[in-house]
């Protein structure tokens, strides 16, 4: 794991991985433990790359980043109302629930946000469903145009005036042996 080697996006989405983990082990339940599965999906994401290079992931990594990134705003969001709950009934007494609460929803924030940044840099389009480390090969050339033909083809002959009348035949269709007009 060379944590040199990734971008910034991916450096914020990595603390915000480890915020919402540990604020899942202090919060111990409420929107807290989505922070647990979202940061390990997000950690998965992120150096499974460097681990195994040969691996493919099934998406291009802004794409699969802001999955898990929106899933993780969404479990802070859940964090911060389950910390609503517990600010009118318990008080300040449960401060290792609150710390955990919060944590978990800063590190599922952070995430979000370095995933929308990583999404964006990418180009904005979700790629889901297909390996896309490779780059996409360039265009296919156009066919080639038929080649030439050898010898130019016999022109037709040219054709008779029509200024005969149609019951006798034109002077191609006659044989020798037919009388002239």
């Amino acid at each position: 794991m060379d944590f040199s080697k990734l971008s910034s996006n991916d450096k914020l989405a990595v603390y915000g991985a480890v915020a919402a983990i540990i604020g899942a082990f202090l919060g111990f339940g409420g929107g807290a433990s989505w922070g647990l599965i979202t940061g390990i999906a997000m950690l998965v994401i992120i150096f499974l790359p460097q681990f195994s290079p040969s691996t493919k992931l099934p998406g291009s990594k802004g794409s699969l980043m802001v999955i898990v990134g929106g899933a993780g705003g969404l479990a802070a969001l859940l964090a911060l109302l389950a910390l609503l709950t517990l600010f009118g009934a318990i008080g300040g007494y449960a401060t290792t629930w609150m710390i955990g609460l919060l944590l978990s929803a800063a590190g599922g924030a952070l995430m979000a946000w370095a995933s929308w940044r990583e999404f964006q840099a990418e180009g904005g389009k979700f790629n889901v469903g297909m390996a896309s480390s490779a780059p996409t090969p360039p265009p296919a050339a156009p066919p080639a145009p038929p080649a030439a033909p050898m010898s130019e083809p016999m022109s037709p002959p040219p054709a008779a005036p029509m200024s005969q009348p149609m019951s006798q035949p034109m002077d191609s269709d006659r044989s020798e042996n037919d009388p002239q007009p």
